[in-house]
């Protein structure tokens, strides 16, 4: 018993089914998490890299913004140096035509104008020196006071600094809104006059150029909290880029100082999915499937055809022993040990059906013969038995189970009783409802050990409608479609109703089920089937339990009993029986 208990379980599986548990726990399941740790390596190796092309591209632009600026500070230096200019500058004009005759010998003897056409920057240099004229290169001080970028350059002591805002009323209306200016004191030579170097750079030449560098990341460079350039969007807000920075961990930033003012370049790559990960990757992946996963299966599937297909065939001839004689296996495939029990068992066959003609033959005709006289006397014997004997065998077992202390046996036996007088007991066709009432809860007690707690139930009889006569086995008939079409059909816990009321000159009968209810049009065709239901309609129909009891009623009622469904799917049904109280009779 020990050993066959250690061994039931596997003894019961197909040899296919414990080959699916082999592929399954042995192959499949060590091939799969071999290859989500083969995916996950990849994953990681494509993030690294995603990181790396970020700070690639980070640093490609922290170079150009290097060389811009310093292109600004050598340009700013070698102005400041110039004794020419600064000789220009400090110099007091009498007559505007000193002023201009001074200024034609000086820019044409200076790289102004080559500095300035060649970058597309506007180059000005602003200066306290009021003989001066105001245009082109050479600007009053005054003028510098209304830029947005003045007061801060000079609270900060500063030699230098860097700008970048939106202007919203630029003081030169040929000026760029948005602006990016190199700002520098002139401190070379001793002079009472203050004099501000000031280069600005258009953001259409600094995108171009910025554009020319190759990335694949979304870049966002930005001065303070102001966006300078983006490759992918048109004029962000600096928001814009706090917002995607918080949405995800798919970004690199770089913060660096340069004159005082903090950079910051942004670079973000697209979120790295699983999707992602194997189209980037498709070879690698066809490969791993390949040899970790459809190589291995194939073998496995080659082996086991060559071992079950065999079987089946040696289970086939087995199964044919229900013949008179067994027939051997005609092709034998292989030389291994299911082969050789092939060919066992065409010798044991050859015996057998050698045996089976000489011997048995004869004998087990004469055994049949005997057999079907004798069960013929028994069928006989039993059709006399009467149908009482079973109450009374059930009560000696119920007896038995009082006497041995299993109560509850002995009730489900009582219960089971009851049911069963009421279906032999025909000769009176009418019951009271308080005596279907016992068959009713004789009935639910039962289903209550099949369902356990799965099922619950209430019976609300008043008591001024126990003694009304109905047809017999008609209310349980509804209950137990209740409990197999509605309760059985559910997982969670369900429960039945049973409620008889008078109300307004009728008396209710209603079956109310939580189980799994009906839709509209299943409601509909079962409420007039029931309401017009007739012994041709039962002939016709497969199941005829509800109908029958339908019929029933309305016999009994003399066609005045109404029945009504109300149903919601999911929720429930509910079955209300309506008899006017003048067709009432009772007991």
């Amino acid at each position: 018993m020990v050993k066959g208990g250690k061994g039931s379980f596997l003894g019961k599986l197909k040899l296919n089914k414990k080959f699916l548990i082999m592929y399954i726990f042995c192959v499949i399941m060590p091939l799969v998490i071999t290859d989500v740790i083969l995916l996950k390596s990849v994953y990681e190796a494509e993030f690294s890299n995603q990181t790396f092309y970020r700070e690639k591209a980070i640093e490609a632009y922290k170079n150009y913004l290097d060389e811009l600026l310093s292109y600004d500070h050598t340009v700013s230096t070698a102005i400041d140096i110039n004794k020419n200019l600064n000789t220009f500058i400090n110099t007091g004009y009498q007559i505007p035509y000193d002023y201009y005759n001074s200024y034609v010998n000086t820019v044409s003897n200076s790289f102004f104008s080559t500095i300035s056409d060649m970058n597309q920057d506007r180059l000005v240099i602003y200066s306290d020196n009021q003989t001066m004229m105001s245009g082109h290169y050479f600007h009053n001080l005054a003028e510098a006071k209304r830029e947005a970028w003045y007061k801060d350059f000079t609270e900060s002591g500063n030699k230098e600094a860097v700008y970048a805002y939106y202007d919203d009323n630029p003081v030169v209306l040929t000026t760029d809104r948005d602006r990016f200016i190199y700002v520098c004191r002139m401190t070379n030579t001793r002079s009472s006059i203050t004099k501000i170097i000031t280069i600005e750079h258009k953001l259409s030449r600094i995108s171009q150029e910025m554009n020319e560098i190759p990335v694949n990341c979304s870049m966002y460079l930005c001065c303070d909290d102001y966006v300078l350039y983006s490759n992918r969007d048109i004029n962000p807000d600096y928001q814009t880029v706090m917002d995607r920075a918080a949405g995800g961990k798919y970004y690199t930033v770089q913060e660096f100082e340069k004159y005082g003012t903090v950079f910051k370049i942004y670079a973000f790559t697209d979120g790295l999915t699983v999707t992602n990960v194997i189209r980037n990757n498709i070879p690698v992946l066809l490969i791993i499937i390949i040899f970790t996963l459809l190589i291995p299966i194939v073998i496995m599937k080659l082996l086991e055809r060559s071992i079950t297909d065999r079987i089946r065939i040696l289970e086939k001839a087995f199964g044919e022993g229900d013949n008179d004689i067994f027939q051997p296996i005609k092709e034998i495939r292989g030389t291994d040990e299911i082969s050789s029990l092939m060919h066992n068992y065409n010798r044991i066959v050859d015996i057998n059906n050698e045996l089976t003609n000489t011997i048995y033959k004869d004998k087990l005709r004469e055994q049949e013969s005997d057999l079907a006289r004798k069960n013929a006397e028994l069928l006989a014997l039993q059709s006399q038995i009467n149908p009482h004997f079973l109450f009374n065998a059930l009560e000696s077992i119920r007896m038995h189970s009082i006497l041995k202390g299993e109560t509850e046996t002995a009730e489900m036996v009582q219960r089971l009783a009851v049911m069963q007088r009421q279906n032999v007991e025909w000769h009176e066709d009418a019951v009271t409802i308080e005596e279907e009432e016992e068959f009713i809860n004789a009935y639910l007690q039962l289903q209550s050990y099949r369902f356990g707690d799965r099922i619950s139930f209430n019976i609300d009889i008043r008591s001024d409608c126990k003694n009304i006569l109905i047809p017999k086995l008609t209310l349980v008939t509804f209950v137990e479609n209740a409990c197999i079409h509605g309760i059985e059909s559910k997982s969670t816990q369900g429960w039945i109703f049973v409620r008889v009321y008078k109300e307004d000159d009728k008396v209710y009968i209603e079956v109310e089920d939580t189980g799994d209810g009906m839709d509209e049009k299943e409601v509909e065709l079962l409420q007039q089937n029931m309401n017009t239901v007739t012994i041709d309609t039962i002939k016709k129909a497969k199941h005829v339990g509800i109908l029958n009891a339908c019929l029933r009623i309305k016999m009994m009622f003399k066609d005045k009993a109404e029945f009504a469904i109300e149903s919601e799917k999911g929720i429930g049904m509910s079955v209300i029986i309506t008899i006017p109280s003048d067709m009432i009779t009772t007991a």
